[in-house]
């Protein structure tokens, strides 16, 4: 929740921008534009936030970054009047968002069982698909009827309220069994050339994160949808990714993977998935967009599972590498499909989106065989 509160100021804006756009006179490229400014400062800021909790503790980040993202999304909701104070507003929201991701890597890492770890972060990792479920919800919900700023200062209770059951004083760190199953042990500790691997990898495959997440409601629209109807898909999609993320956990931690093969499969099939979506319509564009949330945007547990489980003694720091590489895809990709779209279609928009997955699953075959060959000689 500390995750799926952080980021609703950018899913918020991508699910009611048949509201804002209107309202903002602005087109998809505008929507890219903002949705960037948010990710590429997420980017930046995710690295030294990593830092910064590492010292600080994972209890008192969280404090700081649901109060930070209350504050501001109330702000946008009073404030917000066209591109450019959205924009400023977007980027104190995204420097607060780079806290949320070192903050809940460390409490899990500190307090989770070890051999349930690939459950535990696919369950973290629905956050970000929980965000943009809330956000299609909200479509129906509220932004129909009383607009996109009721939208926020929901979402800002939310996190205002969440501030308040982070946990106050010592918490008990989990008791290590001695004897951790032998996959834990499959890769070695990473150095920072794997992770900017695996950061790379992460970006391209972030590309389908945002085609969903920005601009599938304005696709269905486009279709024929109705507004309430491609809240709603976006809803469901989002809850099949969440449901994805859980499952390929738990099968994680029962058979023992690395976590690796997982992660370029499921970019794999996202990517033919998404190449298929240019002739899918009615109907199967629903089935398509369904599966597509499920494993295009179904693999982030597993990358945090397998960064986190290689360098123990670096968890908040190691972990905002990759992360930084899905803000930088975050970041991008947003402007470069908003372009693809107003130049060419949203068909053309997918048809990048398969190319990026297929390169995520390329790097990610790569890395996974350089570290085991590094394995092998050690």
């Amino acid at each position: 929740m500390v995750v799926t509160t952080s980021t609703q100021p950018a899913f918020l804006l991508g699910a009611a921008f048949f509201q804002i756009g209107e309202e903002f006179g602005i087109g998809p490229v505008g929507l890219g534009a903002l949705t960037s400014t948010f990710f590429l400062t997420a980017s930046v800021a995710s690295p030294p936030m990593g830092r910064w909790v590492q010292q600080v503790g994972w209890q008192q980040a969280m404090r700081i970054n649901t109060r930070a993202s209350a504050a501001v999304m109330l702000a946008i909701a009073i404030l917000a009047i066209d591109l450019w104070t959205m924009g400023a507003l977007l980027v104190i929201a995204a420097v607060s968002y780079g806290i949320s991701n070192p903050a809940a890597n460390l409490a899990l890492s500190d307090h989770t069982d070890p051999r349930h770890r690939a459950t535990i972060f696919g369950a973290k990792h629905a956050g970000i698909p929980a965000s943009a479920l809330l956000a299609g919800l909200a479509v129906p919900a509220i932004v129909v009827d009383f607009g996109w700023r009721w939208a926020l200062v929901s979402a800002a209770l939310i996190a205002a309220s969440l501030s308040l059951v982070i946990p106050v004083g010592s918490v008990a760190a989990a008791v290590e069994p001695h004897h951790e199953p032998p996959d834990r042990r499959m890769m070695p500790p990473m150095s920072t050339r794997w992770l900017l691997g695996l950061a790379s990898g992460s970006a391209l495959a972030t590309w389908a994160a945002i085609g969903l997440g920005t601009y599938l409601v304005s696709a269905a629209l486009e279709l024929g949808f109705t507004e309430a109807e491609a809240g709603w898909l976006q809803f469901s999609g989002a809850a099949i990714s969440i449901s994805t993320r859980i499952v390929v956990g738990v099968l994680t931690d029962r058979y023992g993977w690395s976590g690796f093969g997982g992660i370029a499969i499921l970019t794999g099939m996202g990517a033919l998935v998404f190449a298929l979506l240019p002739v899918a319509t009615s109907a199967w564009f629903v089935i398509g967009v369904l599966i597509a949330y499920g494993t295009g945007w179904g693999w982030p547990g597993l990358m945090t599972f397998t960064v986190v489980n290689a360098n123990r003694g670096s968890v908040a720091a190691s972990s905002a590498v990759p992360q930084a590489g899905v803000f930088v895809g975050a970041g991008a990709g947003p402007l470069l499909l908003g372009y693809v779209i107003e130049r060419g279609s949203y068909d053309a928009a997918w048809l990048t989106v398969a190319l990026g997955l297929a390169g995520a699953s390329a790097i990610i075959f790569v890395v996974r065989a350089r570290l085991r060959a590094v394995l092998i000689s050690l």
